[in-house]
């Protein structure tokens, strides 16, 4: 059969205005679009002895998708605040007062951490310091999920080190970016108390493609996955998109064929296929 390479990269139709591969992979990975693959191996390292855990990945990595479904999986709803740091957060004190209201809404932090009204004279130093003092008598497990942690400004940034720092221990801190975030973590990894989850770790391996189709609902002979895996070199939207786009199709393993290229070209040619008919719809 002749392969069609798909290279163009073009406009992306039916992503809305500011979303990547990274929002896509997180909408097509929910109950009934492709459901969510357990990954054990990941799980443990996310919930392991480590204080901090830093999962730092380009996107359509599936860092978002791993961590929602580890909180779910591993049951820590009540015992997990998840922050997104989004550009609207790089001012320090919103950023630390959203950290603040999503730990107020877990089980633990509601007992212990104050509420808190924004004030001209209030910086991010302070919220820091009040945090601290709130979180000081806590002896539960407590987790701050921090996602897209590489949006937060310098000034920011210098902050999470001293909560990580000077916090109790049982407060864990699982860190989410896009790339490398200088946070002067070098002392807890010296001392085995950092955890790094990289873009290779998040790769999905061929037995977990498999159960990703399969959860989708698309039966494919074994040689269209091993196929569909090399090409998108097991990158997390890469192999999500495919799913959605073989997921009713009459012949997904003739369609399956046709796929040519890696990773990102594959799936872009993959979200142009799958939005063609909504486009009107989502823009």
């Amino acid at each position: 059969m002749q392969c069609t390479h798909f290279t163009g990269r073009g406009i992306i139709l039916g992503v809305r205005p500011g979303e990547g591969t990274d929002a896509v992979a997180g909408r097509v990975a929910g109950p009934g679009a492709g459901g969510v693959v357990t990954r054990p191996g990941l799980f443990g390292r996310l919930g392991g002895p480590a204080r901090v855990t830093v999962v730092s990945a380009p996107p359509g990595s599936g860092k978002s998708v791993l961590l929602r479904s580890w909180i779910s999986q591993a049951g820590l709803g009540d015992c997990a605040a998840w922050v997104p740091a989004g550009r609207d957060e790089r001012d320090p004190q919103r950023f630390w007062l959203s950290v603040l209201g999503a730990l107020r809404r877990t089980a633990p932090g509601s007992a212990l951490v104050q509420a808190l009204t924004a004030a001209p004279d209030l910086d991010g130093w302070a919220v820091v310091e009040r945090l601290l003092k709130d979180l000081a008598p806590l002896e539960d497990r407590l987790w701050l999920v921090i996602d897209d942690v590489h949006e937060l400004g310098p000034d920011t940034l210098r902050q999470p080190e001293l909560v990580v720092m000077r916090a109790p221990p049982g407060l864990r801190f699982v860190l989410a970016a896009r790339h490398e975030v200088r946070l002067g973590l070098h002392r807890l990894r010296l001392e085995g108390e950092l955890t790094e989850i990289r873009a290779a770790d998040l790769r999905f391996s061929l037995a977990e493609a498999r159960e990703l189709f399969a959860a989708a609902g698309v039966e494919l002979p074994e040689a269209a996955v091993v196929m569909l895996h090399e090409r998108t070199e097991g990158w997390a939207a890469g192999l999500r998109l495919a799913a959605l786009s073989l997921a009713g199709h009459p012949d997904p393993a003739r369609l399956a064929a046709g796929f040519c290229g890696t990773e990102r070209t594959v799936a872009e040619y993959l979200l142009e296929r799958r939005s063609g008919s909504c486009q009107a719809a989502c823009w």
